[in-house]
């Protein structure tokens, strides 16, 4: 399976929101999100400015909230998915689903839910999975 790029991404603003490659001078945004490209995407910049590149250079858009990998070239728009960090440790150390949950005294369906971020474990929780997983804290956020 080829390697996927994963980028990092942040939202400005709530009610409309605006997605960037950087964060908000003033601080005014979410901290950003680890997002995984689309097979046959790069990250490419001009002068500076960071941009995603296909055949040619694409744009970001929100879509209810989300951020879209707009293709004009292709006529493509692609929503982006989030690094799903968890799944992706538990997938390097060999440990099943099943097995993640008995380590941790929690269901598989628990387990499901926070790699896809259904819901966001904790801080404690995080590094209570990171010593079941044999990795760092830092490595799943």
């Amino acid at each position: 399976m080829e390697e996927r790029l994963v980028i990092r991404i942040y939202r400005w603003g709530e009610e409309e929101p605006v997605f960037a490659f950087f964060p908000e001078e003033n601080g005014d945004d979410d901290g950003g999100r680890d997002y995984v490209l689309p097979v046959g995407y790069t990250m490419d910049s001009e002068d500076g400015s960071p941009f995603i590149r296909g055949e040619k250079p694409c744009a970001l858009q929100n879509h209810n909230g989300l951020p879209v990998l707009v293709d004009e070239a292709k006529k493509r728009a692609f929503l982006l998915e989030r690094d799903r960090k968890i799944e992706r440790m538990r997938e390097r150390a060999g440990i099943s689903r099943a097995e993640l949950a008995e380590a941790l005294g929690a269901s598989q369906m628990e387990v499901y839910r926070w790699e896809r971020y259904e819901v966001e474990p904790g801080t404690a929780l995080l590094g209570r999975i990171a010593h079941a997983l044999g990795c760092d804290t830092e490595d799943l956020i």
